[in-house]
């Protein structure tokens, strides 16, 4: 793949996406109809034999089956087809990075998961954790704080750790693909205006939308460590 335009390259694999979420209400559908085949059983079972414990116990698989087959059509209905939050990090990194640079965001693929955006290129690939939340925080190692009316409590938030756990599944992705040389980062992304951030000893990197670049230029771009064609390589992984 060989890369002409000026700017950097922002795709989203939307066909990928969408196969994902058909396949995944075909599944949904036929769990559903598997349920449905084995509560039919379970009853017919009931009535001809009149065995109550046999009975319940298909009835129960049948019913689990088809709980797990509407939460699976469910998913594939919500999928997301694109991320809000990558769009505005786009636009930031669009302004800023020259043709070597592709961001990848939406990414969902088997055996990897779903992970909000990476950008690729000659430092290596990012891995971005997004958090499109107002308010103001404060990272400290792998925990977050929120402010509240009563001071800083705890909070729900986990980017921290989804960031890892982000880094960690594309690194062993990528090593499957004979691409294990390439350095994978992570940042976590505050992509609300409204939102301000401190941190004390952060694991992973963190970032507000208008120190993205700073936060960029510290740490994933101060080196060029990996080729174009492997960069490239990695693209085309990714988005294949």
């Amino acid at each position: 793949m060989t890369m002409q335009a000026q700017s950097m390259q922002s795709l989203n694999p939307t066909r990928t996406v969408a196969r994902r979420g058909r396949d995944l209400m075909i599944t949904g559908a036929l769990l559903m109809l598997a349920g449905l085949v084995a509560c039919g059983i379970g009853i017919f079972v009931g009535l001809l034999f009149s065995s109550g414990t046999l009975s319940f116990i298909v009835l129960v698989i049948g019913i689990l089956i088809l709980l797990i087959g509407f939460g699976v059509m469910i998913r594939g209905l919500t999928i997301r087809r694109d991320n809000e939050p990558a769009l505005v990090v786009t636009d930031v990194l669009s302004r800023e990075l020259d043709a070597r640079y592709t961001l990848i965001r939406n990414l969902s693929r088997p055996n990897l998961g779903y992970i909000d955006a990476v950008l690729i290129g000659p430092p290596g690939a990012l891995v971005f954790r997004l958090v499109d939340k107002p308010g103001t925080y404060s990272n400290e190692g792998s925990d977050w704080l929120e402010r509240r009316d009563s001071g800083f409590v705890l909070s729900r938030l986990d980017a921290t750790r989804e960031c890892v756990t982000d880094v960690y599944a594309l690194r062993e992705y990528l090593t499957k693909h004979q691409l294990g040389q390439v350095p994978v980062y992570g940042l976590v992304v505050f992509t609300s205006p409204e939102v301000q951030l401190s941190a004390r000893q952060p694991v992973v990197p963190i970032a507000e939308i208008r120190t993205l670049m700073t936060a960029l230029r510290r740490d994933f771009l101060s080196a060029d460590r990996i080729d174009q064609p492997t960069a490239e390589q990695v693209v085309k992984v990714l988005y294949q």
